[in-house]
């Protein structure tokens, strides 16, 4: 199999590079302290990328920064923060400013990959659960977008925003109601905002992945009864940046996952038995 080629980063504007805008850019990534964030923050590291990681998990951070450091020489920046607290939120991107400020650095890229979700009946998940998947989903997505799209306005330069949905997010999913509901809205909102963007040096790319072997299944309750459609991060994060750096506004990664989302135009209760009996060939309730 041909694996797509890596674009390169898009270098500055010469006329603005010139006048003293920042030449390294810089892409922040939430949820970079595992499965797809991780997976993409050494994606983005390879292809010469200096980093600002996010994510609550201090510890992480730090080990995933020294060892880009040794692999790829990555300057990188890393801050704990918990994206479903809205005072953590709301400073994040005013801590940036100090280290972005040294040595000609500017955002580049934004990765919204930060997200939850609870695998279980709507009317048995806890009030707190459903408001934490929101304020993580959809709230801190959509601020950390605003802000970075003013902070690309200003510098000028290229610069791209992928956010991760999910393959739920075309397909409802019984079970996954709060979840596949907030993904949905990351699809629209990005649809909407690359087509609000498209005469501007700003990209959008909403990524949708299906099923991806990363501790979120875990975290949302599921157990793993089979492989079969199951994607490595690793290959979600290589698609997915290949994606955003050609300026693709959508991306589904994988053939099977492109082709399981044709169930979308189906009528909704087929749809709906479908996609259960999907889900339950590859996952159980965890016990």
């Amino acid at each position: 199999m041909t694996l797509p080629q890596k674009p390169t980063i898009p270098a500055p504007h010469p006329s603005a590079t010139q006048a003293g805008t920042p030449a390294q850019p810089v892409a922040l990534i939430t949820g970079a302290s595992s499965g797809i964030g991780e997976a993409t923050a050494k994606e983005l590291a390879a292809r010469g990328f200096a980093l600002i990681l996010v994510a609550r998990r201090a510890d992480r951070l730090q080990a995933l920064s020294e060892q880009l450091a040794v692999d790829y020489g990555t300057q990188s920046l890393c801050l704990s923060c918990d994206l479903s607290r809205r005072e953590d939120l709301n400073g994040l991107m005013a801590r940036t400013q100090p280290w972005l400020g040294e040595s000609g650095r500017y955002l580049a890229v934004l990765v919204n990959n930060a997200g939850t979700g609870v695998w279980k009946v709507f009317a048995d998940q806890q009030a707190g659960q459903i408001q934490r998947d929101i304020d993580l989903n959809v709230t801190a997505l959509t601020t950390l977008s605003h802000a970075f799209v003013h902070e690309a306005r200003k510098h000028g330069q290229p610069a791209y925003l992928l956010n991760v949905a999910s393959l739920a997010g075309m397909l409802p999913t019984a079970r996954f109601a709060v979840y596949a509901g907030t993904k949905a809205y990351v699809r629209q909102f990005s649809e909407i905002l690359a087509y609000e963007l498209r005469q501007t040096p700003i990209r959008v790319t909403c990524v949708h992945p299906g099923g991806v072997l990363t501790e979120f299944m875990e975290h949302s309750g599921q157990t793993l009864k089979g492989t079969t459609g199951m994607m490595s991060a690793e290959a979600v994060a290589r698609l997915a940046v290949t994606a955003m750096l050609s300026g693709k506004a959508s991306y589904i990664p994988g053939v099977l996952n492109k082709f399981s989302s044709l169930v979308r135009f189906l009528p909704a209760p087929v749809r709906l038995r479908l996609v259960e009996r999907s889900m339950l060939i590859t996952v159980q309730d965890t016990p």
